[in-house]
């Protein structure tokens, strides 16, 4: 058994003719391939837009991370100073762009000598969300200071907060609450 095959249709010895099928039938209308199309599409824009969320969740971690550690470092700085030397200020560390991402982070610690009752576990009453880091917020709620020095607990209330920017203009903080001995 064998095919001969001409312009017009294939023969097979037996002398039957295999049908040639008609225009359309073999593969895919045009709009089968555009609804294809929609639905890959539609599949890529959902990963890509899963991927750009991924991308910026992870450069929020990073930063976070950056700060945390920045005021870990700043508090055990303040931990290991002696009493009388203990200070407010503010700096901002310079990191490399691998560090930081191209973010400018800015710490700033308050010291509270004399504190009779700490109330470190409560934000500043004049804090603002808008500006965490200004120097001019002095932190003075983070106790309540005994007015009469000698009689006062020889423990100072320290807080430090690192804060920064992100790209889209909001401003974030991390901060961290201790009590230190006077002793």
């Amino acid at each position: 058994m064998g095919w001969r095959c001409g312009k017009a249709s294939c023969d097979n010895m037996d002398g039957g003719k295999m049908k040639q099928g008609r225009a359309g039938q073999n593969g895919f209308t045009l709009v089968e391939v555009l609804v294809a199309l929609v639905v890959l599409i539609s599949g890529m824009l959902g990963v890509m837009g899963m991927q750009y969320m991924s991308v910026q969740g992870n450069a929020t971690s990073r930063n976070m991370r950056v700060a945390t550690n920045l005021g870990q470092m700043q508090m055990e700085m303040l931990q290991a100073t002696p009493f009388n030397n203990l200070a407010q200020g503010n700096d901002s560390p310079v990191l490399d762009n691998s560090t930081s991402g191209g973010v400018v982070f800015q710490r700033i610690w308050w010291v509270q000598p004399n504190c009779s009752v700490l109330a470190l576990g409560i934000n500043d009453a004049n804090d603002n969300p808008a500006d965490p880091c200004n120097p001019a917020l002095l932190g003075t709620d983070i106790c309540v200071v005994d007015p009469d020095p000698a009689a006062a607990a020889p423990v100072s209330a320290i807080r430090v907060r690192t804060c920064w920017t992100d790209r889209f203009g909001n401003a974030h903080s991390v901060t961290f609450n201790d009590a230190k001995n006077n002793l």
